[in-house]
């Protein structure tokens, strides 16, 4: 569907609803009649090449972001254990007994939550009297209020944060919150309950209405996937599991280049094993893109990428104990020139945190064993000083390059 007319206004409207999981009236009002404005396209668009349907309320628009294949980066930053997820799906399902505007208090939700939490192998028992455990239900209500799933009306938590219960038995410090209306599309819909699954590829394919032609349904199958491996991953790899998406792509690539262009003002880059949606403008609209202009980490990253691309770009496999020779060896070379966080960090942190951001962003994997393989993707860019750089003096920032 080729877009015409407000070319430039429907692309905006495309965009919000990929970067924000809510576009709602009250705080985003322009961009609310934005898509307002082209919601029969959007919702046909997404529809036709995602599998993705466009919650409408009158309050907000929401883009349900199925990815083909969940990964570990897709997850959400707030959340620093599994508990924390746990705590997060028991406090959602707490939630379901209020309507929106509905008030709870912390100490009637910490009391029901030791009914809601699971009791099993794979989590530690819910106990208040736990620091940790206090700290990690504050951050859920945290994300909960900063994604406005709930407002905080009164908030004195800090001592149930530094005490919990006191000696009388009640809780050290009170809060009061209010259930929004976000809060009942904040989890997604499944056609059947989550227990008649068993396994994350049912899941996956409940996604996925059929069709009474079989080879219909497993070509929209592969569209849908394509689309969304594009849009929501870094770099889509072929396999054994991915061939047949790749042959398929051998012969659409005009066509979904043309639609991601059109509808993102991305390209998309086919390589033999590889496929990824990149930006050539220096300011995208995109978040989360590589690199990020001023982040430290990126230019350690894209410095390794010239260093590995001159050293051994033949060796796809390392030892962790090769990993971190690497590493000191480019910390020592060109590490003068980094910000002072990474400048100064040790060789086994900053080993730890670079394979951590390359594994996030498709340039490398971890085996079981330990063993790192670095990805195709890693040799798409390169990063080097400009030739008047001196170290230890005022200079201008250094270069980075894409490799095309």
């Amino acid at each position: 569907m080729a877009i015409t007319g407000g070319q430039d206004e429907l692309r905006q409207a495309a965009q919000l609803l990929v970067e924000n999981r809510w576009v709602t009236r009250k705080d985003m009002p322009d961009e609310y009649l934005l898509v307002r404005r082209n919601e029969k396209a959007l919702r046909q668009f997404f529809r036709d090449k995602c599998g993705w349907p466009l919650l409408v309320t009158p309050q907000f628009y929401k883009l349900e972001k199925i990815p083909a294949n969940p990964r570990s980066f897709m997850g959400i930053e707030a959340m620093q254990s599994v508990e924390d997820y746990v705590l997060l799906a028991c406090v959602m399902a707490f939630m379901e007994e209020y309507e929106a505007g509905g008030q709870f208090l912390l100490g009637d939700l910490a009391e029901a939550l030791l009914s809601y939490y699971p009791e099993d192998a794979y989590t530690p028992k819910l106990n208040w009297e736990s620091y940790n455990w206090r700290k990690s239900l504050i951050r859920v209500l945290k994300y909960l209020a900063d994604e406005g799933i709930l407002q905080i009306v009164d908030d004195e938590s800090v001592a149930f944060l530094s005490q919990g219960y006191g000696s009388d038995g009640n809780i050290a410090g009170e809060a009061l919150y209010e259930v929004t209306t976000l809060a009942r599309y904040f989890l997604r819909n499944f056609p059947q309950e989550l227990g008649a699954y068993d396994s994350l590829a049912e899941l996956g394919a409940a996604d996925f209405m059929p069709e009474i032609d079989e080879e219909a349904t497993a070509l929209r199958q592969r569209r849908h996937r394509l689309y969304r491996e594009v849009l929501l991953s870094p770099v889509y790899y072929r396999d054994t599991e991915s061939e047949g998406d790749f042959l398929y792509l051998r012969k659409r690539h005009g066509r979904l280049e043309e639609a991601m262009l059109e509808w993102f003002g991305l390209h998309v880059e086919l390589y033999q094993d590889a496929v990824m949606a990149v930006s050539h403008e220096q300011s995208s609209w995109v978040k989360d893109s590589f690199p990020v202009r001023f982040r430290g980490l990126h230019d350690v990253l894209l410095h390794f990428a010239h260093y590995w691309r001159e050293v051994s770009p033949q060796v796809t496999s390392l030892s962790k104990t090769e990993w971190q020779v690497h590493m000191e060896k480019l910390q020592a070379a060109v590490g003068h020139g980094w910000t002072k966080e990474y400048r100064e960090m040790s060789v086994k942190r900053l080993a730890e945190n670079v394979l951590a951001e390359m594994t996030a962003w498709g340039m490398a994997k971890v085996a079981e064993d330990g063993l790192i393989t670095l990805l195709p993707a890693l040799l798409r860019y390169d990063g080097s000083y400009p030739t008047d750089y001196q170290p230890g003096k005022s200079a201008k920032r250094g270069k980075t390059e894409d490799k095309e």
